[in-house]
């Protein structure tokens, strides 16, 4: 009982200290560059965002998820007041409906100013990355595509990450501890009552010493018993056959 008792403190203790996140998110999309150009010169290609005829707006949607994890993005949004820990991933959506040119920007932190900071600031992001990722493609100037803020940054909304989650988990680790170390400690009580028990009585027997020799009894007697007990007339019968 000692043991669950302070098992259920230290589990209230958990409980009471864990401290609250605030989570911020926004949701930016992909806006087709603005002019294109259907018909050109006899002999002039025409100019094409070819990331746009090879996956469409959503290929670039994910390309640009992934970039906004790049390690110069971060350090920039870090540079800027904001904290690394942040998530940009294309927005979900059922498995059996095809993927939106959407990216959701996600921030948990401490401080509800440091998460709605951070999604500012990746939202900054966005407009270079999606240019650098375009560059590399050979995409010209005027076919590109651009970031537009579907869903601002959303007002922080604090929550308990795991708090029953990990009391709970607490409590039964240390239930069962201290189911362990009772059993085991009865156990090792038990035995050691026992040889205690053993040992005095060893003890009491010691003291009293060896106990009176039984009374020896002549021929005479030791025929009567015998015969008394059935055993002589069965003796006389095989000492009178021999």
């Amino acid at each position: 009982m000692p043991l669950l008792l302070i098992t259920a403190w230290f589990a209230h203790k958990s409980y009471i200290s864990v401290k609250p996140v605030y989570y911020s998110s926004a949701v930016i999309g992909i806006a087709p560059p603005s002019m294109r150009i259907d018909q050109m010169e006899l002999g002039v290609p025409v100019p094409r965002n070819g990331l746009l005829d090879v996956g469409g707006a959503p290929l670039i949607a994910q390309m640009a998820a992934e970039g906004l994890h790049n390690p110069d993005v971060v350090q920039r949004v870090v540079a800027a007041g904001g904290q690394p820990n942040y998530t940009a991933r294309m927005f979900p959506v059922p498995a059996t409906s095809p993927p939106l040119p959407l990216i959701m920007i996600e921030a948990t932190e401490s401080q509800s100013a440091d998460a709605t900071k951070t999604v500012e600031l990746v939202i900054a992001q966005a407009d270079s990355t999606l240019r650098t990722l375009q560059q590399l493609a050979g995409v010209p100037g005027d076919q590109m595509v651009a970031p537009f803020t579907v869903s601002p940054p959303s007002v922080p909304a604090a929550g308990m990450p795991s708090r029953t989650r990990s009391t709970i988990a607490i409590f039964v680790a240390g239930a069962g501890l201290s189911v362990l170390i009772g059993t085991v400690v009865d156990v090792l009580l038990m035995r050691r009552k026992s040889r205690a028990h053993w040992r005095r009585q060893g003890e009491v027997d010691t003291a009293a010493g060896p106990g009176p020799a039984p009374p020896q009894r002549d021929n005479h007697e030791q025929r009567d018993t015998d015969r008394q007990d059935g055993l002589a007339p069965a003796a006389e019968g095989v000492m009178g056959s021999g």
